[in-house]
């Protein structure tokens, strides 16, 4: 039975103070953490606060400036992952882009931001994965989503930041 290693993706934390320091406090035992921009300032609080997770990020439509890359993929127990903020794929119009680059870059899941509103659905063998926001939440609770990587693929939980 394959093992998993337990991350969490964030988007949209917008310098929320409080909010980074919830993340901190409920998630410095994941493995990684995904920051999926705006802002991506607030990364580099997590790294530094959180020493034992690997943080990686990437800028959003609120990043002028910053260096992190628009997306990455990355590859964790065999399963690819795209990371984007969304605003490239015109998230907040639908998913079809976002669903396209991810199936060109054979991943198993795209992860993104921009809505400020979380959403979690497999599309045909591709997990479409926005945790929402954890700074400012359109029409609901800050959140977040934990993510189970495993061989076999991904098991994905968005949770309330409030109730880590």
């Amino acid at each position: 039975m394959s093992d998993f290693v337990r991350t969490v993706a964030v988007s949209d934390t917008h310098h929320n103070r409080k909010a980074l320091k919830e993340i901190v406090r409920c998630y410095s035992d994941m493995k990684y953490l995904f920051h999926l921009g705006d802002n991506v300032s607030d990364a580099h609080y997590l790294a530094e606060h959180m020493p034992n997770t690997r943080v990686l990020s990437v800028r959003g439509n609120c990043d002028w400036g910053d260096e992190e890359p628009e997306w990455e993929l990355v590859t964790i127990k065999n399963q690819r992952i795209v990371l984007t903020h969304g605003h490239l794929f015109h998230a907040k119009f639908g998913y079809d882009r976002l669903e396209q680059f991810g199936a060109e870059k054979n991943a198993s899941a795209v992860l993104f931001g921009h809505t400020h509103i979380p959403y979690v659905q497999n599309h045909g063998g591709l997990w479409l994965i926005n945790p929402g926001s954890a700074g400012e939440p359109r029409g609901g609770d800050p959140t977040v989503c934990v993510i189970l990587i495993g061989e076999v693929g991904l098991v994905p939980k968005l949770i309330r930041l409030q109730n880590c």
